[in-house]
């Protein structure tokens, strides 16, 4: 079976700053059928890091997300910037920037984070052996505290309380 594409008729710009990109498309579905407007949301890349100590526990932060109106515990992560290398280089910096560590780098994969209305990607990133290796960013804008915790622990998290606005890593990450 072959999935055909939609047909864009028109698009056009309804708000763009320098988080986002939302626009407006005239869309007509493979079976004829008109959808206007179809809301498209473009973001930067984001990427996040499953950071692991030599001891095989994992790194994770806690901040308040305005978003969702919740102090959250998540993965390091943040969007990936034009002034990045790469998608490693992105992770190495996120990673410094927001809990002071570092170690080494692997891609672990690459999704969607909404593939229905996103045009952005989410790369996975892996640190492996991570130590301090600065002290993290002072954000104004962020206030954010890291800890490690046992691998098992952070599977165990309440379901309120694991990756609430980061997707969840595979578990390949660190078996």
């Amino acid at each position: 079976m072959t999935i055909k594409a939609w047909r864009t008729l028109n698009s056009r710009e309804v708000l763009r700053d320098r988080w986002i990109n939302l626009r407006a498309d005239d869309c007509v579905t493979a079976n004829g059928l008109e959808i206007s407007p179809y809301y498209v949301l473009s973001y930067p890349d984001w990427v996040h890091v499953v950071a692991l100590d030599p001891r095989d526990r994992v790194l994770l932060i806690r901040q308040y997300r305005h978003g969702a109106g919740v102090t959250s515990i998540e993965l390091p992560a943040g969007g990936v910037e034009p002034s990045d290398a790469d998608i490693l280089a992105a992770g190495a910096r996120e990673l410094v920037e927001e809990a002071g560590y570092g170690g080494r780098m692997s891609l672990v994969g690459v999704n969607s984070p909404n593939p229905a209305n996103h045009s952005n990607r989410i790369h996975t990133v892996l640190a492996r052996d991570v130590s301090l290796v600065a002290p993290p960013q002072d954000n104004p804008f962020e206030k954010i505290e890291s800890f490690f915790v046992d691998v098992d622990e952070a599977i165990r998290l309440p379901p309120a309380a694991r990756w609430f606005r980061r997707s969840r890593s595979p578990r390949c990450c660190w078996d």
